[in-house]
């Protein structure tokens, strides 16, 4: 989002200045080196209905190392990998009646028809699909995922959030049947190009630089002190994770009332466990997993869909950072990764795991309850700063494509406001 923000402020003929706390630029889809490889901390993909990223790979010259494939999706459930994601996978699976199969796929279906997203801002996502699916099959289909991503946040979590997912991914289903996409060169590939066009024309990236406070002006914009003493800038746009706002904020000597509001937020972290193997785990992209011996809702088998060196796997575990598990060891997360994939498939053997690397995030998630606008922060607290996140284009989740297409509008939208 900061990218996109500060690319098309150039675009319009300023100079933007990028103040980055990490030693490279992209957020969660920063790349590292793992295995004698560039590969993302994070796991991304890019679907079918992703225009806006489409539109700006053009622009940067970049529209033809944009591939498509055609991906399968697993569900784990009593100790059997089954086929999932497909119109007739989902007919075809035993644990639930026929006729649950049924109201599933027209969940779905009713799923990509709504456009109109309001009344489901009000209600909670679990009752709602328990409304549409039965009890038994939300607790077989859907209850570890929101257990394992959001634990004792699980059922404030708003239908609307868990809509815009199902429909995102829905869209690049023909039948159910799926078409990701991946960029050669991952996302960094993007990325360098990207923050190039903006030191091009003039803009200037400051990298290991961590904002430690912000300092609003009563005409306009703040001081910023970052580790290279106190700048004034006329104009202050954060797409930093909103909790980490209200303490930047509270730095700067902001009113409690204002600062709270930021702090108040809430958010899941993620301990990414990453894998490389010497042969694959299955033929699948992405496993969703209901199995009570590991706090895992899916994996993501990355080589599946992208070309890497051996067979890498992303493992996710998601909880709150007062959740005592956070708190344990890289090698601990790793272990209950390997174990999980040994039980998906038993052919994996000890000596087949090559690499492993763990990643954390502390703002991986936000929670995105009922009612989730009311009460948010004031995305412009104060004349010239705006304050933005991924929850600043909800009930669409984080994504790439949502984060630029937001970034450009805000962008857009300050230009318009200061002419």
């Amino acid at each position: 989002m900061g990218l996109s923000v500060a690319y098309e402020l150039t675009k319009n003929g300023y100079k933007p200045e990028i103040i980055e706390a990490d030693d490279c630029l992209g957020g969660m889809a920063a790349s590292f080196d793992f295995a004698n490889q560039r590969i993302e901390r994070y796991y991304h993909f890019h679907c079918t209905g992703d225009f806006t990223y489409k539109n700006l790979l053009k622009e940067l010259g970049l529209e033809k190392q944009l591939n498509w494939k055609k991906t399968k999706m697993g569900f784990f459930f009593n100790g059997k990998l089954y086929e999932w994601g497909s119109v007739f996978s989902v007919l075809k699976f035993p644990a639930i009646s026929f006729f649950s199969r049924l109201r599933y796929l027209l969940h779905a279906l009713r799923c990509l028809i709504i456009n109109d997203w309001k009344h489901l801002d009000k209600i909670k996502a679990t009752k709602w699909l328990k409304k549409w699916l039965g009890k038994k099959s939300y607790r077989i289909l859907w209850e570890k995922l929101f257990e394992y991503k959001f634990f004792n946040y699980s059922d404030e979590i708003s239908a609307a959030w868990i809509w815009s997912r199902i429909k995102r991914l829905g869209k690049s289903r023909h039948l159910l049947k799926e078409t990701l996409g991946y960029l050669n060169g991952g996302s960094e590939k993007f990325i360098q190009a990207i923050e190039t066009r903006i030191r091009n024309s003039g803009g200037i990236v400051y990298l290991n630089s961590k904002v430690k406070s912000i300092t609003p002006r009563k005409k306009g914009g703040g001081t910023i002190d970052f580790g290279r003493g106190e700048i004034f800038y006329d104009e202050i746009i954060s797409t930093i994770p909103l909790p980490l706002i209200g303490k930047i904020f509270k730095n700067g000597g902001v009113k409690e009332n204002i600062y709270i509001s930021y702090l108040n937020c809430k958010s899941i972290a993620c301990v990414c466990v990453i894998l490389q193997l010497s042969k694959p785990v299955s033929k699948n992209f992405w496993i969703n997993i209901n199995d009570n011996r590991f706090k895992i809702p899916g994996l993501i088998e990355m080589s599946n869909l992208r070309p890497l060196s051996g067979h890498i796997v992303y493992i996710p575990f998601y909880m709150p950072t007062q959740n005592d598990d956070f708190n344990r060891d890289n090698d601990d997360f790793i272990k209950d990764a390997w174990d999980c994939l040994k039980e998906i498939n038993n052919e994996l053997d000890d000596k087949d795991l090559l690499n492993s690397y763990c990643n954390r995030y502390l703002f991986a998630q936000p929670i995105c309850h009922t009612n989730f606008k009311k009460g948010s922060p004031n995305e412009n607290p104060f004349r010239g700063i705006y304050t933005s996140d991924t929850t600043s284009y909800y009930p669409d989740d984080r994504g790439i494509s949502e984060s630029i297409e937001y970034g450009i509008k805000l962008a857009n939208a300050i230009i318009n406001t200061s002419a």
